[in-house]
């Protein structure tokens, strides 16, 4: 005798025959192309060396210009490396799928990075011939190579605002190892002009990463 039938259990849901074979051509399809998968660490790194070699190049270039000296930068070496290191976490931590602690160490790197940008900072050697503002764009617009790259990297999972944000405090540190080298103002214009941009950067990172389709939506 078969045991009654649970008159509360649904029958389960039948499958279209023609709606799985759709899906199956599409996943040969996809298949069959064979594209290059980069892993998350190599994506990790090339979101730190465009930020970092980024920061070096514009060093370089700085110091040829004689826009700032050896004495300078040998002052603030301990401040430039607190940058590379915030923005070597920073990366790593946006790409790696169990990143998330290490997500929020970044972001209290770049904050204690921030605070140290304006305590650190003497007092002006004298007026500045050139708006304030223009900090702000020059720290920009170094940073938007960076920018595109992060973009690209954080296509490779779903969207994640904390993922996205800490990808972008790695993108700003750019603009800000150039304040250090290039502009002489006081603590409040570096608070003003300078945190501002990197605030801009990581705003700007995390709006092209919701905008943009993720090719895998893996967390």
């Amino acid at each position: 005798m078969s045991p009654p039938g649970n008159p509360w259990r649904s029958p389960p849901p039948r499958l279209d025959p023609k709606a799985m074979e759709r899906a199956l051509a599409a996943s040969r399809a996809e298949l069959a192309l064979k594209r290059p998968v980069r892993g998350w660490r190599s994506q990790a790194v090339g979101v730190f060396a465009a930020s970092s070699g980024l920061a070096l190049a514009v060093t370089g270039v700085l110091l040829a210009l004689g826009r700032t000296t050896g004495a300078v930068f040998t002052g603030r070496a301990p401040m430039l490396a607190m940058l590379l290191s915030t923005s070597a976490v920073c990366s790593w931590g946006a790409l790696s799928p169990r990143g998330r602690p290490l997500r929020w160490v970044g972001v209290g790197m770049a904050l204690a990075s921030a605070v140290l940008l304006v305590l650190t900072r003497a007092a002006p050697r004298g007026p500045s011939t050139l708006p304030e503002w223009v900090c702000t764009v020059s720290h920009v617009a170094v940073a938007l190579v960076p920018l595109v790259v992060a973009g690209v990297a954080l296509r490779s999972a779903a969207f994640d605002p904390l993922r996205a944000t800490v990808a972008g405090l790695s993108v700003g540190t750019v603009g800000a190892v150039l304040g250090e080298l290039a502009c002489e103002q006081g603590p409040g214009h570096v608070a003003t002009y300078h945190l501002s941009a990197w605030a801009l950067m990581t705003l700007a990172t995390w709006a092209l990463s919701k905008r943009l389709k993720p090719r895998t939506y893996a967390p």
